[in-house]
């Protein structure tokens, strides 16, 4: 019986994206994640699946536990449905508190280089390709006029004569605005965009990425337990981790000391494409007669 007899077995992109979320939930449910949805889409014998998980908020620091994650998805989810999943996103809609979970030690852990994640740029590529389909529309349009009798003359020969004099004071404008959008759409084309996101470093083949947001909220719980500090905003950006506290009591320069070492081992274990730099911003707010009856007491002693 040949193969055209025999028929075809399809699984529904519905099927799969079921499938997919089973995966992630046996993967998540150690940790104490949640699945929230998922989707797939297939294409012959490969699908492209996505989940959307809450992890709490120590789990996408280590990269070993994420790519582990997306080994489980995609080696469950193709077991399952037989087919090829390229690629498997994991797609973190939340970081929740939570339990906290074993964090591999510092001798254990073992960066690996990640490269700035690209953007898609439809939108761009849109624009490049309808513009690039009228100028060759228009070329066309010239070429054929030249040689083809009975095809109208362009508009922009018209525009050179007397007939078209009304039409010459908005050539100048438009010809700046098509300079500035080819201009710009080549700005884009060559920047990488996705300028929220961060690359996490796991070994190939998982690729691993955050938001800055989720980031900054890593560097909030790892110094929200320092005596004395309190915190009042952190910023992240791929070049520098800001933070702004107050030390209500202990030494200010103990607190500034203890905070740079939490946030550089948290950055040491995400293992990111460029280290930030850390500033921190730290104000007394201590009350100074406090200080001072401390100071007249230590003295009394002392004598």
């Amino acid at each position: 019986m040949s193969a055209s007899e025999r028929g075809a077995t399809t699984i529904a992109d519905r099927a799969t994206a079921k499938i997919a979320r089973q995966a992630a939930a046996e993967a998540t449910a150690a940790i104490g994640g949640h699945v929230v949805r998922s989707a797939a889409s297939t294409a012959g014998r490969s699908a492209a699946v996505t989940v959307r998980v809450d992890l709490p908020l120590s789990a996408p620091a280590d990269t070993g536990l994420m790519g582990r994650l997306h080994d489980h998805l995609t080696s469950r989810t193709g077991l399952l449905t037989g087919l090829a999943i390229t690629p498997a996103r994991i797609r973190i809609r939340r970081l929740t508190p939570g339990a906290p979970t074993s964090r591999p030690r510092e001798g254990q852990l073992t960066p690996v280089g990640a490269r700035r994640p690209w953007s898609g740029r439809r939108l761009p590529a849109i624009g490049v390709a309808v513009a690039v389909a009228a100028l060759s529309v228009l070329l066309l349009w010239a070429v054929l006029q030249q040689h083809v009798p009975g095809i109208s003359t362009p508009p922009w020969q018209v525009m050179q004569g007397t007939e078209g004099a009304r039409f010459r004071p908005l050539m100048y404008p438009a010809v700046v605005l098509a300079a500035l959008t080819g201009g710009w759409l080549i700005v884009l084309a060559l920047t990488p965009g996705h300028r929220s996101l961060l690359a996490l470093g796991c070994p190939a083949p998982v690729r691993a990425v955050t938001t800055r947001t989720h980031a900054a909220r890593l560097m909030r719980a790892c110094v929200s337990d320092i005596p004395g500090l309190r915190v009042r905003a952190v910023r992240f950006t791929r070049r520098q981790v800001t933070v702004r506290a107050e030390a209500a009591f202990g030494s200010p320069q103990e607190l500034r000391e203890q905070t740079i070492e939490s946030i550089e081992r948290a950055l040491r274990s995400m293992a990111l494409e460029r280290k930030p730099r850390v500033r921190v911003a730290l104000r007394d707010i201590r009350d100074p007669r406090t200080d001072a009856v401390r100071c007249l007491a230590q003295g009394d002693a002392d004598a």
